[in-house]
């Protein structure tokens, strides 16, 4: 009876932000519909907008091979097993590719191929280390994103309607609600410290892994401004740590909510949300649509890297 409650509430949670994506990205189309006059979409036949975006695309890929290299890591933090390199970059970008599907559970799951490939890890340990790295990405983003919005944020919230308030107030509790349900496991079981060894494992992996990545959540952000600038947004400095930070923050709703592949919808709403008023709407709507795409390539080039990288190193 309880693993079925469980299960039903697992459901529940994955429809809500299913049913959330869905009406996301209606929201998304009807802004694309009511501003087709506006997009000029014809400037990315131009050599000096394709190149640029196609380092883009290369940077994006860059991005997700340091994040399989990270994983590697947390996983002999993890166990003490270290997983073959090729192995482990080759594994990690072919489920990264899963995380397409609605569910957010396949691309977990393809990782626990590194268990069956390496000798003396169980799937248990790679789960583990999945979760941790989650959490870090949280934290991480909810850091930077923090640091590089919170002017902003605070701005926003004094100049709109007392309602909006309780909205954006809404919006706060309903991110560390997912939060919660996302790592409620780990939080649970392996947030309970009860040993100086405990301690220093988890205090060792933190101070080794979360600069790191805080650095790749910052390249995410900075994707994002760079797409957006070379489509023809003038950019101010203040102007472009606020928009690194914004998508830093739309990025980490969109990760926290189930039912949600790769945050479809949500971060591009988010982003709508609090950019529409500080850059033209226009050409974030095409930075919208134009980034998620790069990302997609950039997912498919590091696929292709990783899998050559491994076939090389045999």
């Amino acid at each position: 009876m309880k693993l079925q409650r469980k299960f039903d509430l697992k459901k529940i949670a994955s429809l809500a932000g299913t049913i959330l994506m869905i009406a996301s990205l209606f929201f998304i189309s009807m802004r694309l519909v009511d501003m087709r006059g506006d997009l000029d979409l014809s400037t990315l036949a131009s050599p000096w907008v394709l190149f640029p975006l196609l380092l883009v695309v290369f940077g994006e890929s860059i991005t997700v091979i340091l994040a399989s290299v990270n994983f590697r890591n947390l996983v002999a933090d993890v166990s003490g097993i270290i997983v073959s390199r090729p192995s482990a970059i080759k594994v990690y970008n072919s489920a990264n590719m899963y995380k397409y599907i609605p569910g957010g559970v396949m691309y977990v799951i393809g990782r626990n191929q590194m268990a069956i490939d390496t000798d003396g890890l169980s799937h248990g340990k790679v789960a583990m280390a999945t979760v941790l790295e989650g959490v870090l990405w949280v934290v991480a983003a909810i850091i930077l994103s923090s640091i590089f919005a919170l002017e902003y944020s605070l701005l926003y919230i004094q100049q709109i309607e007392l309602h909006f308030v309780g909205l954006v107030l809404g919006l706060l509790v309903l991110i560390a609600i997912l939060f919660l349900y996302r790592f409620r496991h780990y939080l649970l079981k392996n947030m309970r410290i009860t040993n100086h060894k405990t301690k220093s494992f988890h205090k060792a992996t933190l101070a080794k892994r979360l600069p790191f990545m805080l650095a790749i959540v910052s390249l995410w952000g900075a994707s994002f401004l760079a797409t957006m600038t070379i489509l023809g947004q003038p950019i101010t400095f203040s102007l472009g740590i606020t928009i690194v930070g914004l998508y830093i923050m739309s990025w980490v709703i969109g990760f926290l909510t189930p039912g949600a592949p790769s945050g479809l919808g949500i971060r591009e709403v988010v982003l709508l949300m609090f950019l529409s008023g500080i850059v033209y709407e226009e050409i974030l709507l095409s930075t919208i649509v134009i980034h998620r795409a790069l990302q997609v390539a950039g997912d498919i080039v590091a696929y292709g890297m990783a899998w050559s990288y491994a076939h090389l190193r045999r």
